[in-house]
């Protein structure tokens, strides 16, 4: 064993997964090894030559044999800056990444004026999700090679990732007007304009680096998903068809096909994007749940298979998914009839809501952890008596039971509030004085530059706000001190805040207090998704009316009587709040009518 590195155990742990997000950190070439640039490999050949033998392996996709042969190296050279920098590749190779760090800092402490080490530390440190490190080795890197390709590449998508766009789209320009036929600079530049929320300008740029480079998998998926944020959703089909046909890496091309799958479901054919919507469970999708389950999910394909079987149901993704999915569990326990047993594994804060709506499913709490940047969830207490047949993710009953528009129940609700509390929040709501109760949430509890793009900013509700003969509710749960107190400065409105309630974690009493409100007002998320599911009134805001959510409607189909707005284009929030508006003001007249 090598005194430096015990090279076993580090196999022995596995990859650690990419903490960082984005797509660029997530598939970030690990730089090459220029063995010629090192005046210590060149003085001695035969370590040189040794160690382009370990690289070779390396880039064969035999990381673990080369990493042995460098690891020989360490024992006779421990000092030298280019064996530390080998390793340090192989074990990022091998998904190491934080032992990867350790060597390219060892090599950097003895060789500091090598640019390529910068660089390998950029990258890496840019997957570890340190981001203002990265950032400061991708700068040192360009200064000490300014005309290395790929620098500016990196650099940006860096600065993206912290959400300064304005440098990132300036430093893309420069390397552009030096570089015009360079097409990841393009690609580069059309995703930063994406993610700062202009998708149709990022059209022009991903279409730019297509036509300097066709077949260029990366760039066909981002126009894919430029083109469906703008409503092509044919042609957002035809490039990630081509993203997938084209895919470089089994890595790409599941996260096209995941793409694909969801503007399957946004153009209405549900059977083919439901089939497809199974690539978010592989492993190679950055973000797959890892279920610590030992057999294979069952996939949806046919639901006569369930009669009288014992299913396990475990929920999947965020909160609000877990209650979209389980629009279809009336049908999961119809489907395993009264021979058989239908179980429910959900968040914690879910089980009373659950087992009322299911009286007769037995309903657990799943145990999700995160390690590494995944998710991992099981959900022992349903298994341990060895009677379960199958099991499958929420998400994979919607193959089964949703293959057409026309298999949507057409009834408001489909959980179970509390009635108790539900009198209980109206009569508290009654208290508050005349006029419609109307609850509001506007943002998500986790935000940043690329969630905040699918949230209105606050000011843009004033002309709701401003409807007389409303009495406003805050259900937006997180803090919102500054917001409410904004409201009652600017707008002169009041926002009442409710009693008796922790809007994030009493999510039954959430479900109850959307149900005593008249309306209820927000984006899709927890809040919004509960109350529709009770069958409560709720009006969403969206930045685009096309999303795999609605299923290629115009309405939500999983929630009959909901409404949706959105403006004319992406992100077009001053035309969707003034279309609510409108309608939210005749709402109002309307109670007003019949109240006299």
């Amino acid at each position: 064993m090598s005194m430096l590195l015990d090279l076993d155990a580090e196999l022995a742990k596995g990859v650690e997964d990419i903490i960082n997000p984005s797509e660029e950190a997530r598939t970030a070439a690990i730089p090459g090894l220029d063995l010629d640039a090192s005046a210590a490999t060149r003085a001695d050949p035969k370590l040189a030559a040794r160690l382009r033998r370990a690289m070779a392996m390396v880039d064969e996709g035999k990381a673990a044999e080369g990493a042995r042969i460098v690891l020989k190296l360490l024992d006779t050279h421990p000092d030298h800056p280019v064996v530390n920098q080998a390793m340090g590749m192989a074990l990022e190779h091998l998904g190491r990444l934080s032992k990867a760090l350790e060597f390219y800092e060892r090599s950097l402490q003895r060789d500091p004026a090598n640019a390529e080490i910068y660089k390998s530390l950029g990258v890496l440190a840019s997957k570890l999700g340190l981001l203002p490190t990265a950032e400061k080795f991708l700068r040192i890197y360009m200064r000490m090679a300014p005309n290395a390709k790929g620098g500016a590449v990196q650099l940006a998508s860096i600065l993206r990732d912290q959400s300064k766009f304005e440098d990132a789209i300036e430093l893309l320009r420069q390397a552009i007007y030096g570089d015009p036929e360079n097409a990841d600079l393009w690609n580069a530049m059309g995703t930063t304009v994406m993610e700062s929320g202009e998708a149709g300008e990022a059209i022009t740029f991903h279409a730019e680096a297509l036509r300097l480079r066709p077949g260029y998998a990366r760039a066909a998926h981002n126009l894919a998903h430029a083109l469906e944020l703008t409503g092509d959703v044919e042609g957002a089909l035809t490039h990630f068809k081509a993203a997938i046909d084209n895919a470089e890496a089994e890595p790409d091309r599941v996260i096209s096909t995941h793409g694909y799958s969801h503007t399957l479901l946004s153009a209405g054919r549900l059977a083919e994007g439901w089939n497809l919507y199974q690539s978010r469970l592989n492993m190679h999708y950055r973000f797959a749940t890892n279920f610590l389950i030992p057999s294979k999910p069952w996939d949806g394909a046919n639901p006569a298979e369930l009669k009288g079987k014992t299913l396990v149901v475990i929920g999947e993704q965020g909160i609000g998914d877990e209650v979209l999915f389980a629009n279809t569990f009336h049908d999961a326990q119809d489907a395993v009839g009264p021979d058989g047993e239908l179980r429910i594994a959900c968040e914690k804060r879910l089980i009373p809501l659950m087992q009322r709506s299911f009286p007769k499913a037995r309903v657990e709490r799943h145990y999700t952890v995160e390690r590494e940047g995944r998710q991992h969830r099981h959900a022992p207490e349903l298994f341990k008596d060895g009677k379960v047949n199958l099991w499958a993710p929420a998400g994979n009953l919607c193959r089964a039971f949703r293959p057409g528009i026309g298999d949507f129940p057409d009834t408001p609700g489909f959980l179970a509030a509390d009635p108790a509390r539900v009198e209980q929040f109206r009569e508290q709501l009654a208290a508050l004085g005349p006029g419609r109760k109307v609850g509001i949430l506007w943002k998500s509890l986790k935000m940043d530059a690329a969630r905040s793009k699918h949230f209105a900013p606050f000011e843009m509700w004033k002309p709701v706000l401003k409807t007389p003969g409303v009495v406003f509710i805050n259900l937006q749960y997180g803090e919102v001190t500054e917001e409410l107190a904004e409201a009652e400065a600017r707008f002169g409105v009041k926002i009442h805040q409710p009693q008796d309630i922790d809007l994030k974690d009493d999510l039954d009493g959430v479900a109850a207090i959307g149900k005593a409100c008249d309306l209820v007002m927000g984006p899709m998320n927890a809040t919004t998704n509960l109350t529709a599911a009770v069958g409560g009134l709720v009006w969403f805001i969206r930045p685009i009316n096309v999303a795999w959510t609605m299923l290629g409607e115009p309405e939500m189909l999983w929630y009959p009587g909901s409404r949706t707005f959105a403006g004319e284009r992406y992100r077009d929030w001053a035309g969707g709040m003034k279309r609510m508006a409108r309608e939210f003001s005749a709402f109002v007249e309307a109670h007003a009518r019949n109240a006299a």
